[in-house]
């Protein structure tokens, strides 16, 4: 599987590389085929019978009756045949695409994403929020007012063109984020992130005439006649004017049910209210004791909104990405109206309003203020009533929520394994969903999300049912950068071949955001995806009998529908074939190894000797094949143990027979130099396990050249069960150092019986497959602790 590719072009022209030599390898192929079968056919040419060769013009031919036979024919065909029997096989390859956040780049799909995408620095961040900061005045006519981050512009028409009215503008603003104009015209309201201020006309200025403080987190509001609503800190809040102030009227506001809301507006000739959230648009009716959501008239599938307005003619506008949609009432629901929405010439649009008593529209796209005129047809721009104002980019706290939307990548085939991977800047407050689509974005499914938290700590969290719950992963947002390989973000997705992601980043506390970015911008990824495909079950091919060791060494072969792609990890279960019981769990192991060997006493301990052996194996990407299975049977012997040595050698301390704790294991692969000693001539007691034997039939314990201990037993020295017994074998040497000098190894053969089986147990030095080199080695001899004593008397 191939990883961190630099870009889709760089894949791109690697697949063009890959079809060429293809194609030469398939021409090379077809040729190196076809010439043995030519040179064949022209040199030893086997006749049908009657045939005969002659030669022509220096060359063998095939004739029959002086005419050419039917070879050449029959060497046409086999090369025909041939071409079509070696055709290449096509092979996939994991995609994987990167985004550097760079202007090179086009991975961005810009009209659904409301994030900024700051190709500059390098980085995705939430947009400033400021979807008021443009309104129509309150007199039916062209006039509108503006928000900059210092004062409050104020523009007329005068017939001809639209200018700026300083006499009613505000100046001498600190951090405003939202303006709407109010009844009496030339009255105006400005938010700041903390209150709001309604400004009235003194007959020569605007000055402040009543306030509401202790808010925070505001950022948008919106008016009707002379009461004020505000959204802060994602509820919204009503306020009616009492006739020198305000006072909040609870069943006019919505303090639950939203989530992270964008927007809202509000009917002018009701109570009614749209709150703009995500990808929808929600109606609230009132129903004279409160605002209750009316999914009917709702409108569903935004995809990046970030303003609305609502006219006094029952139209809705929604910025959704860099298009101005309009909807109407239609009966029962809103329905989208083309020919009054904007659907071109806007880049950055965040703001729109509607003038009172038409269709037109002011739109704030980047510092421009666009005035689009229904002209009967369409929605038309008009230069003359637009204007440019510096500084709106720049307007507003962060919005509560954008998102960023890739275009879709064609990884070559269907896929349903899709990871998404990114770095991350994470305030206390903030946080990123992502979202992944194997349809080009008509279906998303979320795949994991990362949070600040408050004191630096980061949190990353995983979704397997699309967010109806989370889990959190241990080592925060870190583990979800593009230099970890955290097998837990892949996610299974719909098949399909048109992959892209989204992120949703938001925000509680609107002064800081949450961004995209690498921690070398523009030189590392910011952003990987990619595709996997799970590898095949693992290739096993069962003993065709039992098993006659009782760690066995089973071997598969790992192959996966990605070219390149490899074994990362494995998991080993082994259960009794009467029970199912669990004999085994090797739990999910990192390794590359294809091959497993049993480790002593498992099989033993099961108290059975057949067996199911289930494998489950791991690509590179994480993801794992289907389990395959097999049944095995063992009928061997195990783990063999000194239990007793009569005279130890020197410095070997003697196992004590009644206590198993201080049995010396003989350990498989033990060498002669560590193997237990006892002096020639001294009882030795070895245990030994058995699975499936029944009874023994031979043991012997050969030393130095032929000769042979003597051996009492076998004994059946334990049951585990009818099947698995323990046995018990005493031998000695001879004691004469001249038949058994010090040094001497002395080896084990046991041969036994068991389901038609002849299991042997090998305890030799230089023999394949032996237990070790020995059972012990001999130090000094049983008669240097013998003396004689001679008694007599004197004749």
């Amino acid at each position: 599987m191939s990883y961190r590719k630099e870009l889709l072009k760089s894949a791109g022209k690697k697949a063009v590389k890959t079809v060429l030599f293809a194609n030469l390898s398939f021409v090379l192929t077809v040729f190196a085929c076809l010439f043995p079968v030519f040179f064949f056919m022209i040199t030893f040419k086997v006749m049908p019978e009657g045939e005969f060769f002659t030669r022509d013009s220096g060359n063998f031919w095939p004739v029959k009756n002086g005419k050419d036979s039917k070879g050449v024919k029959i060497f046409l065909v086999a090369a025909a045949a041939l071409l079509f029997t070696v055709a290449p096989i096509s092979t996939a390859e994991a995609a994987s695409w990167s985004a550097y956040i760079k202007s090179s780049e086009t991975v961005i799909d810009t009209a659904k994403t409301s994030a900024v995408v700051d190709t500059a620095n390098s980085e995705i961040r939430l947009p400033r929020a400021a979807p008021k900061s443009a309104d129509f005045e309150k007199n039916d006519g062209y006039d509108y007012l503006v928000l900059t981050p210092t004062e409050l512009k104020r523009f007329s028409w005068t017939g001809s063109a639209t200018t700026e009215n300083t006499v009613i503008k505000i100046s001498g603003l600190s951090n405003p984020v939202a303006a709407v104009s109010s009844s009496p015209y030339p009255d105006a309201v400005v938010a700041t992130p903390t209150g709001i201020t309604h400004y009235s006309f003194t007959g020569s200025s605007m000055a402040p005439a009543w306030s509401v403080t202790g808010l925070s987190g505001v950022v948008s509001i919106g008016s009707r006649e002379q009461d004020i609503a505000v959204l802060a800190n994602g509820q919204i809040r009503y306020y009616g004017f009492s006739g020198s102030g305000s006072i909040e009227i609870p069943t006019l506001s919505i303090t639950s049910g939203l989530t992270n809301p964008i927007d809202f507006a509000l009917n002018q000739f009701s109570y009614d209210c749209v709150v703009l959230e995500g990808d929808q648009l929600k109606y609230f009716n009132f129903t004279g004791s409160g605002l209750t959501h009316n999914p009917a008239l709702s409108i569903t599938g935004l995809t990046a909104p970030k303003s609305v307005c609502w006219g006094t003619e029952g139209n809705i506008t929604i910025i959704d990405g860099s298009q101005a949609k309009t909807y109407l009432l239609a009966g029962n629901s809103f329905v989208y109206t083309s020919a009054l929405s904007v659907t071109s010439g806007l880049s950055a649009p965040s703001c729109v309003a509607v003038r009172p008593g038409s269709y037109d529209l002011l739109i704030v796209d980047g510092d421009q203020v666009k005035y689009y005129q229904w002209d009967g047809a369409q929605m038309v721009y008009n230069a003359s009533l637009s204007q440019t104002v510096a500084g709106l980019q720049n307007l507003g706290s962060y919005a509560p929520q954008a998102a960023v939307v890739s275009l879709p990548k064609n990884p070559g085939t269907n896929t349903s394994s899709v990871r998404v991977r990114a770095y991350h800047v994470l305030p206390a407050g903030t946080s990123v969903t992502w979202y992944l689509s194997t349809d080009g974005g008509t279906t998303w499914t979320a795949s994991w999300r990362v949070s600040g938290l408050s004191g630096g700590t980061t949190r990353l969290e995983a979704t397997y049912d699309n967010g109806s719950t989370w889990t959190e992963i241990s080592g925060g947002a870190a583990m979800a950068a593009p230099n970890q390989n955290t097998v837990q973000l892949w996610a299974t997705l719909p098949s399909g071949n048109q992959i892209c992601w989204k992120a949703v980043l938001a925000t509680t506390d609107t002064s800081v955001t949450p961004k995209i970015k690498a921690p070398n911008p523009g030189t590392d990824a910011a952003v990987v995806w990619e595709t996997n495909t799970r590898p095949n079950p693992p290739g096993i091919t069962p003993p065709g009998a039992c098993y006659t060791t009782a760690t066995p060494t089973i071997t598969w072969t790992f192959s996966d529908p990605d070219s390149g792609d490899s074994q990362s990890a494995y998991q080993v279960v082994i259960r009794t074939q009467t029970g199912g019981n669990l004999v085994y769990d090797s739990g999910k192991t990192a390794s590359s190894s294809s091959q497993f060997t049993v480790p002593p006493d498992v099989l033993f301990l099961s108290g059975q000797y057949q067996f199911v052996f289930y494998l489950t194996v791991w690509d590179r990407g994480g993801l794992a094949s289907d389990q395959v299975s097999f049944n095995f049977c063992a009928v061997a012997f195990d783990s063999p143990r000194i239990c007793e040595i009569v005279y130890p050698g020197s410095g070997q301390t003697p196992p004590d027979p009644t206590n198993p704790a201080t049995y010396i294991q003989i350990t498989r692969g033990m060498a002669e130099s560590a193997l237990p000693k006892t002096q020639a001539g001294g009882k030795v007691g070895l245990l030994v396990n058995s699975i499936g034997v029944s009874g023994i039939t031979s043991a012997d314990f050969p030393y130095d050249s032929g000769q042979h201990s003597t051996v009492s037993g076998p004994t059946l020295y334990s049951s585990l069960s009818a099947e698995n017994k323990t046995w018990l074998f005493e031998f000695w040497t001879s004691p004469l150092l001249s038949d058994c000098p010090s040094g001497t190894r002395v080896e084990g053969i046991i041969t036994g019986t068991g389901h038609g089986y002849v299991p042997v147990f090998q305890m030799q030095k230089g023999v394949s497959g032996a237990w070790s080199e020995g059972v012990v080695v001999t130090d000094d001899t049983v008669l240097s602790n013998w003396f004689v004593v001679l008694q007599g008397r004197k004749n």
